[in-house]
């Protein structure tokens, strides 16, 4: 499996990183981990109305007008929101409450997908309007408009953005190996995301064990050889 970023991706100021789990266990809940919640949540309360307005989250949503989806807000404004409002973060299982945890504190969009599900390399597109595209929570199929960006592989959309990933890949407790990608944009290093992507890849392993393996990215273009497979 390979990470691939098109040119157009690139150019939107968008970086990505990803990561191979596993041998996880996922489950529905872990009292470390409620534990280590909770101590963020109490750090980042006091923050939240800074965090809220800080470039990168700007960035986000700007990316999201870009493509005609104005009403878009970024998985960590959602997350800070709701610690805003209810002092909470939500329990969804051990592996994407890990993730939520560090996007959270980072700002920074996160997703992962079981590789059961996962047909042919990972990419990330500028749509053309024909993917196919099932949204979690949902059984029919969506129409997605040309010119937005996704995370694909050879035969669907994998997450519609960093909005919301599909029905297909999603992690339950039966999933036994899986990807999780870091996605910055313009206002983001490299290497914050790299940083980023360990951290939850350390608390994933330390939580639910298991072990994980950086896939390097690697620039998308139709014309070189072995990229008919993407």
């Amino acid at each position: 499996m390979r990470l691939l970023v098109t040119p157009e991706v690139t150019a939107l100021g968008i970086d990505v990183c990803m990561a191979l789990v596993k041998g996880a266990g996922v489950s529905n809940k872990s009292n470390p981990l409620e534990k280590k919640k909770k101590a963020v949540i109490g750090e980042l309360q006091p923050q939240v109305d800074s965090m809220l307005g800080h470039p990168i989250l700007q960035e986000y949503r700007h990316l999201h007008q870009l493509a005609g989806l104005a009403e878009g807000v970024p998985p960590a404004q959602h997350l800070l929101t709701l610690i805003q409002r209810n002092g909470r973060l939500p329990n969804i299982n051990t592996v994407v409450d890990c993730y939520n945890l560090v996007s959270a504190q980072t700002l920074l969009s996160v997703g992962a997908h079981d590789t059961a599900h996962i047909r042919g390399d990972v990419r990330f597109v500028v749509t053309d309007g024909r993917e196919k595209y099932t949204p979690l929570g949902e059984s029919e199929a969506l129409k997605v408009s040309a010119g937005e960006y996704a995370c694909m592989d050879k035969e669907k959309i994998l997450c519609r953005m960093d909005l919301k990933q599909c029905a297909e890949t999603r992690i339950t407790k039966d999933t036994t190996e899986f990807i999780v990608y870091v996605q910055g944009n313009r206002l983001t290093e490299f290497s914050y995301l790299t940083e980023a992507l360990h951290n939850i890849c350390k608390l994933i392993t330390e939580i639910c064990g298991g072990e994980y393996e950086v896939i390097n990215r690697e620039a998308f273009c139709k014309d070189s050889p072995g990229n008919d497979r993407a």
